[in-house]
C-alpha cells in the first residue's frame, strides 16, 4: 500500500513538472473600481500554456452568489471564497468593461519552482480546498498570491523598508477620492485597523502587492534575480484611473458640519425657554434613535460576527445602544436616567477629544467630531429636562 501510494504521488508530482514545463506564468494587478468592492484593485495569476494553447486567469476572489443564507453569511463574516479559473480573454473583457487599467508582470522562476507554484495550485484547486474564509486584512485574493510565491521561492528575499503605516492608513490611500465610502468604512472598523503593519501585512492591498514584488529578488547561486518582470499594461484607462482619485466637494465633513449649525440655530431662539418646539424635540429624537440603532449595528459586528476588522470599535463609546435606553425612558421621572445620560456626555466627551487628539487605540473620521457635537447638544437638553423636576421632554 505504502508503495502504490509512492508511485501515484510521483506520477503526480511528474505530471504537474510536466503541465508546467513551458508555461508562461505572471501576476495581474488591476486598477480599483467604481464600486465600494472594487476600491482597493484586485491580483489574479495568469498561466499561458503554449504546448496546450491554454491562457488562463487564476483567481481566489470568488464566491457564489446562490449560497443559502449568502447575505447573513456575509454580514457575519462566514462566506467562504473560493479560487476558480477564467479565460484570459474573459477576464480582460469585463475588466475593459469596467474601465480599469491591468499590469502585468511575469514571473522569473526557474524549472523547479515554477513546479511547486503548479503543484500547490492544483491542490489549492481540488474541491475539498478551493473554499476558504474571507478575511479583509490577512487572508484575501492578494495574500493568497504573496503566499503562493513565497512557498514556491523558497531563496525569495523581500526588501523590508516598510513605511509605519496603519492598516487604516493604507485603505484610506484607496478610499481618498470616495469620501463617503471613506466614512463609512472608518465608522464600521475597529482598533484593529490602527495597528501598525509590517511589510507582509501590507500585501493585502493588490497595488501594494505589486510594488514591494517588483523589489523581490531571487537567490540563485551568487546572483540575485528579481521576482517580477517590469511591468507591462495589458488595459490602460490613464483618464478613469486619475478621475478615480479626484475628491467630491460632497463630504461627510461638510454635510455634518452644515447639519450641526442648523441644529444650533433650531435652538437658538428658544434658548431661555424651558422647552422647544414639537419639531425639534421630533428631529432630536429621531438623530438619538438613528445613532441607538447604528449602535446595535457596531455591537453585532464586534460579537456577532467574525469579521476581524470590525471587532474592538471604539466609537461605541458615542454611538451607544444606551442611546436608545435613555430615548425610551425619558421624561418618566426615573431618578436614574440623568446619570446615564451624564455617563454618555462623558464618553462624547472623550470620543469628541480623539477626533482632534488621538489618545484612544482608534483614529476617529474628522466628520465624527461634527456628530458628536450634535449628540451633545441634545443630551445636554435632555440632562436639563431630567433636573427640572417639573419638565417633561415628551
Amino acid at each position: 500500500m505504502r508503495y502504490f501510494k509512492a508511485t501515484i504521488l510521483g506520477l503526480v508530482i511528474m505530471l504537474t513538472s510536466v503541465i508546467a514545463f513551458g508555461q508562461e506564468i505572471s501576476l495581474l494587478t488591476v486598477a480599483p473600481g467604481d464600486m465600494v468592492y472594487d476600491t482597493y484593485g484586485h491580483s489574479a495569476l495568469r498561466i499561458k500554456d503554449s504546448k496546450r494553447k491554454t491562457d488562463r486567469v487564476y483567481n481566489y476572489g470568488l464566491y457564489d452568489f446562490n449560497t443559502p443564507g449568502f447575505v447573513m453569511k456575509f454580514m457575519r463574516g462566514k462566506l467562504l471564497y473560493q479560487v476558480g479559473a477564467h479565460r484570459y480573454d474573459d477576464f480582460l473583457y469585463n475588466y475593459n468593461r469596467d474601465k480599469r487599467s491591468i499590469y502585468e508582470q511575469s514571473l522569473n522562476l526557474n524549472q523547479a519552482e515554477k513546479d511547486a507554484l503548479m503543484q500547490a495550485l492544483r491542490i489549492n484547486m481540488l474541491k475539498e480546498n478551493r473554499s476558504y474564509k474571507y478575511d479583509f486584512f490577512f487572508d484575501n485574493c492578494s495574500t493568497r498570491l504573496r503566499d503562493l510565491f513565497e512557498d514556491s521561492a523558497t531563496s525569495l528575499t523581500i526588501e523590508d523598508d516598510a513605511e509605519p503605516l496603519t492598516y487604516r492608513d493604507l485603505i484610506k490611500e484607496h478610499q481618498y477620492g470616495m469620501p463617503w465610502s471613506d466614512f463609512g468604512i472608518d465608522f464600521i472598523i475597529g482598533a484593529k485597523a490602527d495597528v501598525n503593519s509590517t511589510v507582509e501585512d501590507q500585501m493585502f492591498l493588490p497595488l501594494y502587492l505589486k510594488d514591494i514584488l517588483s523589489k523581490a529578488v531571487i537567490q540563485r547561486g551568487d546572483s540575485l534575480v528579481p521576482l517580477l518582470g517590469a511591468p507591462y499594461e495589458v488595459l490602460s484607462f490613464p483618464e478613469e484611473t486619475e478621475g478615480r482619485l479626484k475628491r467630491s466637494w460632497f463630504t461627510p465633513e461638510l454635510v455634518f458640519m452644515l447639519l450641526a449649525i442648523l441644529m444650533l440655530a433650531f435652538r437658538y431662539p428658544y434658548r431661555k425657554e424651558d422647552t422647544l418646539p414639537k419639531w425639534v424635540r421630533n428631529i432630536d429624537s429621531t438623530y438619538i434613535i438613528l445613532l441607538g440603532f447604528l449602535g446595535c449595528l457596531l455591537s453585532f459586528m464586534w460579537w456577532g460576527t467574525d469579521h476581524v476588522p470590525t471587532k474592538s470599535n471604539w466609537n461605541l463609546l458615542w454611538v451607544s445602544p444606551l442611546l436608545l435606553v435613555i430615548e425610551t425612558c425619558k421624561g418618566r421621572g426615573l431618578s436614574w436616567l440623568k446619570y446615564l445620560i451624564y455617563l454618555m456626555l462623558v464618553t462624547c466627551l472623550l470620543s469628541l477629544i480623539n477626533v482632534w487628539f488621538q489618545f484612544l487605540p482608534q483614529q476617529f473620521h474628522v466628520a465624527f467630531g461634527w456628530m458628536i457635537l450634535i449628540e451633545i447638544m441634545v443630551l445636554l437638553f435632555y440632562l436639563k429636562k431630567e433636573n427640572n423636576k417639573g419638565g417633561a421632554i415628551n
